[in-house]
Order: C-alpha cells, then sequence, then structure tokens
C-alpha cells in the first residue's frame, strides 16, 4: 500500500514538470476493482505471515545437549549432522514463518556457572533436531531447564546490559577460516565464561542463528555467491594461462602477471573452492551476544572476550559489530536505544531479522554445529561423565506397577525421566560404589517400592540408618502387618525383637534340620573366616549343631535348646552325657570316641564366641527363647518384610548377620518341595555383603548359584568389589541380572571396566558424580550396554499421595512375653533341657541307644576324669595328635 502512494505520488510530480503521459481518472477508476483484489490478497497474505511467524515463535524449545568425557566429533560426523539440520527446511511453510524457523545454538553458562550447549527450534523440527543428534556418539540430551534452572537468554540486570550483533565484514563470498578440530574453537568461548558470578545477576550469551537452505533457496543463494564472486573479482580473473607460463608464449615481460596477482590468483581460487567446493550446506546467519552485570565494567570486560573468542575465525572474511563508528566518539550498534527493542525481541524469541544477510557454510560454522569436544580443555564446561551408550528402551516407571522396579533416572530425548526393570528379568542385582554415592538410597527406593507393592523381602543393613528411611513408607495397615523387626542396636526397645531359635525343629522334616545346621555351621565359619584348613573347628561346630536339632525332635518345643546350649554341650560333660542316648549312632560316636582325644583347647573359639553373643542382651533375647515368632521359611511364603539391624560393632554383630543371611538362603534351598510355580519371590537386600564372605571358602557363592532356582531375589551391596572374594564376585558378575555402580577408585573401577569389556574406562568411573551411576541391566531377557543413570529415592517412587506419615507400630502378635522374663528363662534352660533329657524327653518308638562314654580329663568338664594313658596301662606312651590352629 505504501508502494502504490509512492508511485501515484511520483507520476503526479513528473506530469507537472514534463510532457510524460499521465493516466486520466478514469483510466485509474477502471483499474480500481484489480488494485482493491491485489491489496487484499495482499493484506491477508501478510496476515497469514505474521500469525503463522508468532505461532512458530511460540513452539520454539530449547535443549541442552551435554557431551561426555571422551566426546569427539570428526569433521565428516559434523557435516553429516549439518546436512540433517538442513533437512528441517523442509518441514517450514515456505515463506510464511521462516523468520521463525531458524535453528538457534545457544552457548551460556548454567545456574552453577559451566559452559552450556543448547540447540532452540521449532517444535516441529524437533524431531528431526533429535535424529540428527543420534549422529554424535556420547552425548546427552537434556531440558533446558533442567541446565539452566529456568532463566531466559540474558536477564535484565538492575544496572548494565551491553548488546552486540556480528555480521561478516566483507561479502559473503569470502569465507571465513576453517579452525583446525583440536583445540576445540569453542574453547576460547569457554575460557571467556570463566568465573561468571550467575548467582550474582551476571550472563553472557552467545546465539547463533542459522536459516538452513535446500532445493531452490541453495540453488539460489549459489547463484547470488556465484554473482558476488564475478564482481568482486572480475579485474582479477582476466588473465589467460599464458600470463602464468614464462618464455617466449608470453606477450613480453612488461604484460606478464606479476608474483603478486599470481599469489592473489591463487588465494581467490582457494577462497572460491573453500566457499563453492565440498562446503556443505548453506545456512544464512544471525549471531547475537549479550552481556550483563551489576558493574558496567564487568559487563564490559566480558563482552570483549567474546568478541575476542571470534577472532580465530578471521580469515579473507572476519566477523564485525554491526553498526556504524564514530572515530574518537562512540559506536551506534545495537545498543542504541533505538534498536534495542528489535534486538532483544530477536534474542528473546528467536525471530530471525539479521541486520545484514550473511551466507556461509557448514564447513565455515563446523566450530558451532557441536557441542564441547574433548579437545575442548577449559575447566568449565558441562559434561555428562564416561563416554557411555544410550540408554536402552527401558519402560517408564509407575508407583502402581508391581512388575517393575525402579532403577534410576535416564535423560532421553523428552528429558530425564524415571525407569524400571522388570520384575521377570531380574534375578541378582548388584550395586558398588563410595559411601554416601546414593547405592543404599536407590536400594531403599527400590524394596519400599517392592513390599509395597505386595511382595516379601528383607533389608539387612549393619548401621541401622537405611532401616529409618524404610520403615516410615511401611505405615499403611496391609503392610505394616506383614512387618517384623530384628533391630539388635543397644538403645533400641527389647519388646520389639521377635523369638528366633535356630534348633526349634520339631515337627520339621529332616532336610529342614539338616538345612539349619548348615546355616549355623556356614555362618560361623563365615563370621570367623575359617577356611579350608580350620577342619576341626568347623567338624566341632557341626557336630554340636547336629547334636542340639537331634535333641530337639526328643524335647517339648518350650525345652528346645537354643544356639547357647553350643557352649553347654562342649564344656557340661554331665549335659553332654545326657544328650548321648537321643543322638544318632554316627554322632554318638564322635562324643564318645573321638571328641575326648581333642585338646581343651579345640572348643575355645566356638566358645568364646557364643559366650559373646550370650553377653550382649538384644543378641541373648533373639535366640534364647526356645519357641520361635520368626523363621525364614514362613518369612519367606507369607511374604513378610523383615528389616534386620545385626549392629556394626565387631565378630559378634557379624556373626548375627551371618546367621541371618544363611538361614535365609538355607530356608530357601529347602524349597524344593514346592513346585516352581508356587515358589512366591521373596526379595532379601544385603548391605555390605563383604560381612557375609569371609574366609574365602565360597560358602555364599555356591548359595547364590542355587538360590535363585527356589524364589530369591536377592540385591547386594557394598562399596567395593576387591573385598569380596574372587568366588563370590565370580559368582554376582556371573549370574547378576543387573549392575550399578558409583564412583570407585582405580582398582575397584579397572575390575568394572573389564567385565565391561573395557568401556567406559576405569578413569571414567573413578570420576562419576554423586548420585550418578553407570549401570547394565536386562531389559527383555537381553543384556544392555552400559549407559548413564542418576541414583532414585524413596520419595520419588512412593509420591506425595503415599507420603510418610509415622512409625508402623509393631505387630503385637509377633511378641510373646516380657523382655525381663524371657531372660530369666534363658538362666535356667540348661537345668530344664537336662532335667527333659533325664525324665526321656519326648519318647518315641525306638529306645535309647547304649551309652559309651570314654572319659579324659579336660578342662571342658567341671570334673577331671582318669587320663586314657593310666587306663592302658603304666608302659604305655601316650601321643597326643598335632592340632592345628583354629
Amino acid at each position: 500500500m505504501i508502494g502504490i502512494v509512492a508511485a501515484f505520488a511520483v507520476l503526479s510530480a513528473l506530469g507537472s514538470i514534463s510532457s510524460i503521459p499521465i493516466p486520466s481518472v478514469a483510466q485509474l477508476r477502471s483499474l480500481a476493482p484489480l488494485g482493491v483484489g491485489i491489496l487484499t490478497i495482499a493484506s491477508a497474505l501478510a496476515l497469514q505471515r505474521m500469525t503463522a511467524t508468532r505461532r512458530s515463535l511460540a513452539s520454539r524449545r530449547s535443549i541442552a545437549v551435554v557431551p561426555a568425557d571422551e566426546f569427539d566429533a570428526n569433521p565428516s560426523v559434523v557435516l553429516s549432522f549439518a546436512a540433517q539440520l538442513a533437512s528441517s527446511e523442509r518441514s517450514i511453510g515456505g515463506w510464511r514463518d521462516r523468520r521463525a524457523s531458524a535453528l538457534r545454538i545457544r552457548l551460556g553458562c548454567d545456574s552453577d556457572g559451566q559452559f552450556a550447549y543448547l540447540i532452540e527450534a521449532p517444535a516441529r523440527a524437533q524431531q528431526i533436531l533429535r535424529a540428527a543428534l543420534r549422529a554424535y556418539e556420547g552425548v546427552e540430551v537434556r531440558s533446558a531447564e533442567e541446565v539452566l534452572g529456568g532463566g531466559s537468554d540474558c536477564e535484565e540486570p538492575r544496572d548494565a546490559r551491553l548488546r552486540t550483533e556480528l555480521v561478516l565484514a566483507q561479502p559473503s563470498i569470502e569465507p571465513l577460516a576453517r579452525p583446525e578440530p583440536d583445540p576445540d574453537p569453542l574453547q576460547p568461548f569457554a575460557a571467556a565464561m570463566v568465573g561468571l558470578r550467575v548467582d550474582q545477576g551476571e550472563q553472557a550469551v552467545v546465539v547463533v542463528d542459522l536459516l538452513p537452505a535446500t532445493g531452490r533457496r541453495r540453488s539460489r543463494l549459489r547463484r547470488r555467491l556465484l554473482r558476488e564472486a564475478r564482481h568482486r573479482h572480475r579485474d582479477k580473473s582476466s588473465l589467460n594461462v599464458e600470463d602464468l607460463l614464462p618464455g617466449p608464449r608470453g606477450t613480453g615481460s612488461s604484460e606478464r602477471a606479476q608474483p603478486d596477482q599470481l599469489l592473489e590468483r591463487r588465494l581467490v581460487g582457494k577462497a572460491l573452492d573453500a566457499k563453492l567446493k565440498d562446503s556443505g550446506p548453506l545456512f544464512e546467519a544471525q549471531i547475537l551476544l549479550c552481556c550483563s552485570s551489576p558493574d558496567r565494567s564487568h559487563a564490559k570486560t566480558r563482552m570483549q572476550r567474546l568478541l575476542a573468542a571470534f577472532e580465530p575465525l578471521a580469515d579473507r572474511n572476519w566477523l564485525r559489530a554491526s553498526g556504524l563508528p564514530i572515530p574518537g566518539l562512540s559506536f551506534l550498534g545495537s545498543d542504541l536505544p533505538i534498536r534495542r527493542r528489535r534486538f532483544d525481541r530477536r534474542l528473546e524469541t528467536g525471530f530471525f531479522a539479521p541486520a545484514r544477510r550473511s551466507i556461509l557454510t557448514a564447513r565455515e560454522l563446523a566450530g558451532f554445529l557441536k557441542p564441547p569436544t574433548v579437545s575442548c580443555r577449559a575447566d568449565n564446561v558441562l559434561r555428562s561423565g564416561a563416554l557411555l551408550a544410550p540408554p536402552p528402551p527401558l519402560p517408564t516407571f509407575d508407583p502402581d506397577r508391581s512388575d517393575l522396579i525402579p532403577i534410576g533416572r535416564i535423560a532421553g530425548e523428552d528429558g530425564e525421566r524415571l525407569v524400571g526393570v522388570r520384575v521377570a528379568d531380574t534375578f541378582f542385582t548388584y550395586i558398588a560404589g563410595r559411601s554416601r554415592y546414593g547405592k543404599t538410597e536407590t536400594a531403599i527406593a527400590q524394596f519400599v517400592h517392592l513390599v509395597r507393592s505386595g511382595h516379601g523381602g528383607s533389608f539387612l543393613d549393619p548401621h541401622g540408618d537405611a532401616l529409618d528411611r524404610i520403615e516410615p513408607y511401611l505405615a499403611e495397615p496391609e503392610v505394616a502387618a506383614r512387618v517384623v523387626r530384628i533391630d539388635l542396636r543397644p538403645d533400641r526397645p527389647l519388646d520389639d525383637l521377635p523369638a528366633w531359635n535356630l534348633f526349634e525343629v520339631a515337627g520339621a522334616s529332616p532336610a529342614e534340620r539338616e538345612a539349619r545346621v548348615e546355616a549355623v555351621v556356614d555362618a560361623f565359619a563365615s563370621a570367623l573366616e575359617w577356611g579350608e584348613r580350620s577342619t576341626r573347628a568347623i567338624n566341632l561346630t557341626t557336630q554340636a549343631a547336629a547334636s542340639l536339632a537331634a535333641i530337639a525332635t526328643r524335647l517339648p518345643r518350650e525345652l528346645a535348646p537354643t544356639i547357647f546350649q553350643i557352649t553347654t554341650l562342649l564344656s557340661n560333660e554331665e549335659w553332654r552325657a545326657a544328650t548321648l542316648p537321643f543322638l544318632p549312632e554316627a554322632q554318638r560316636s564322635f562324643w564318645v570316641d573321638r571328641f575326648p582325644l581333642l585338646s581343651p583347647e579345640a572348643i575355645t573359639p566356638i566358645t568364646n564366641m557364643v559366650d559373646r553373643m550370650r553377653s550382649s542382651t538384644p543378641i541373648a533375647l533373639l535366640f534364647g527363647r526356645s519357641v520361635s515368632t520368626y523363621r525364614a521359611r514362613e518369612a519367606m511364603d507369607r511374604k513378610h518384610v523383615v528389616l534386620m539391624c545385626p549392629g556394626a560393632g565387631g565378630a559378634r554383630d557379624r556373626l548375627a548377620a551371618n546367621l541371618f543371611a544363611f538361614d535365609q538362603f538355607h530356608a530357601a534351598r529347602g524349597r524344593a518341595d514346592l513346585p516352581p510355580d508356587r515358589r512366591v519371590l521373596f526379595w532379601p537386600f544385603f548391605d555390605e555383603v563383604q560381612a557375609y564372605d569371609g574366609g574365602g571358602s565360597g560358602i555364599l557363592a555356591a548359595l547364590l548359584e542355587q538360590s535363585a532356582k527356589f524364589g530369591i531375589r536377592a540385591t547386594f551391596l557394598n562399596q567395593n568389589p576387591e573385598r569380596l572374594s574372587p568366588a563370590t564376585l565370580n559368582a554376582l558378575l556371573t549370574n547378576r541380572s543387573h549392575l550399578l555402580s558409583s564412583a570407585l577408585n582405580s582398582h575397584a573401577a579397572a575390575l568394572l571396566a573389564k567385565e565391561w569389556a573395557g568401556q567406559p574406562t576405569p578413569a571414567a568411573v573413578t570420576r562419576l558424580p554423586r548420585f550418578s551411576f553407570i549401570g547394565q541391566v536386562t531389559d527383555a531377557g537381553a543384556a544392555s550396554l552400559p549407559f548413564a543413570l542418576r541414583g532414585v529415592r524413596a520419595e520419588e517412587v512412593v509420591g506425595d499421595e503415599h507420603a510418610p506419615t509415622s512409625r508402623p507400630s509393631p505387630p503385637q502378635a509377633r511378641g510373646a512375653s516380657s523382655a525381663q522374663q524371657d531372660l530369666e528363662d534363658l538362666e535356667t534352660l540348661d537345668e530344664r533341657i537336662l532335667a527333659g533329657l533325664r525324665d526321656g524327653g519326648q519318647h518315641d518308638s525306638r529306645p535309647p541307644g547304649p551309652v559309651r562314654l570314654k572319659r579324659r580329663p579336660t578342662s571342658c568338664g567341671p570334673e577331671a576324669a582318669p587320663s586314657e594313658s593310666r587306663r592302658r596301662g603304666p608302659g604305655h606312651r601316650e601321643t597326643k595328635p598335632k592340632e592345628r590352629r583354629s
């Protein structure tokens, strides 16, 4: 419309001063309908363009591209990425919203002042952008809000804000430099942002908006570049080939090309090749810089650093600030009041309207078309850690799904999300990592979800802190009714402790009795670190446990012996003699024939440990009652939730933990009498698993390899894999379904890196930040490649609607009498059992066998017996067998 008015004004002026014929009013009136139609169509198209542009600007979204520590990208991969970005131009609605469709590369700092790399695009180009990013191995895509903390491109400060727009100083046909990939072209920008005080309101941002050109637009831009080349180098291209050749074929020395002309011509040809030959896609560029600070001098210094970072791009062409310099006075640039509003609009919305048309190639922009590589040696670059494979397509975790176990948070194309692994894919899980780095928190979240979903499980924590975190989430009546607490810390109430008698075997099958005996022996061997040479101690423990289990079947349940009767059996000859009629022949033969030949010190390692357990009131109350209220097999079959804290005081507490662990494993093996489909899954969690792996005997390894068949789905945690015996570690790594690791020391990191076939490197594992893990999981029956994930807390799994309100009350049905009365009953249990044995116990059809008790002097009993040498005669020379140290 302005053009039409201007045309009429020009025609009127020309008609008044010359004889140029002017259309009459009638003629113009006849053209009025055509003009109105054209104006109507133009107005409609203009309105449509404005509406489409605003819609596209409102749909723009940013993503942060976070590289790994070892990330690198060769030039061919960068060109491939640029070509995929250029294909986004095809999704642009023609000329309607082209000004809102530029791809934005943003260089700035996150909320912690680390150099961050972000890309912004309209919503319709997001899928193309994310697909293009897959060309880079070792980058993690995160949401911009997560990285920037919700800040804008350049927040409005109280005092100073500087703006600069960069344009090409020469026509676009002249190329910029092509920096080498080492050092990274982004390193000067990262260095320019070192020390940025984000918490005090300082901001610095570099925005490179790229409008890709493909198809016909690319051909038009190339023709424009060729026209610029012909116009700019017309006089330099007039030399003939003969002018470059010496000798008589030339036209004479005066007409020959001078050396400077030849050099200039070679440079021109090189520049044209750089711009038009194998240069990759073409882009129109808009480059905006903004620095803000409460102190104007700081903002000015930061802007100068950013401008200096563009200097390595200078060649035959370079970037300069858009504006008009007034020598000695000022520079009329983007910071002028009349230009600020337009600059800020483009910076904040992504509107593409550069001050000067600048055409750049992908090779010229290669330094900006990738995140910082390993060659960017600045210390303030935001990185994701180890170079890992992308996360597998794990299902998103839902608290209402009982078939999923939360494993952690992964960063995907749609931002960070909490994912889970399937129960069907889970057998054993091993989590390693430093203390306070999130491994226990992740295990707590998994355990809470499993037991709240209806599964049974146990959590063994030597320190008890994990149990304090778990208990508030078990307050719901359905869950609280299944809770069993075995907390042996001194400051805990004793009335909450259940009764757990390992030798309460009345009514049990022979296989169950043998499993109890094996559990006791394995626990002693592991806690006291008995190796292959400790055969005497292992045999003594086996015979004592088997004998107590045998007499328990012949006594009333209220007189069942406990673990504390091991000391009585080994040291009290009168008590031992009373048990002999009720023992099988093999055990009776041991006590009669072989036990008297042992030295008095043989029983010391066993009796000392049992005495130490007896000196602890909580342990004495737990193991010292004849009738149990807690049984491992019952807990598994009835889906109980068992919370066990043995304490971290020493060997005594370690033995209690081992009794708990091995009793569970042997009880699970006892489920062989059930069909596989009736073996209810049970989920034990063992923290500080090295405490149950003493002596290197391989006991734990053998149980691990077998218990999965019987419904055990265990999770093991410890700080260092090297503290496990080779057999146990091999069993864990061979049979595990999921393996997670946070930061480790270099030796342990090398061990796990070897398990992962060298990827990632041990150095990457040692540098993992807190609450970050490298995981390898089983999904749909196949093991994934190692990938990065973040830990999860119980609060994230349970949700606000199920937030804990109070600690669950102890189930009264599991307790029986007061703690003091139970301790008093333990003091008289030896005498009551002895009286029961002398009365014949629970008589059955089998008469007691004959007793042949060999007596010898021993410190085990209250009286000294005649020595064997005296009984064999005065001439007999007694030989004492050489004892091995237990």
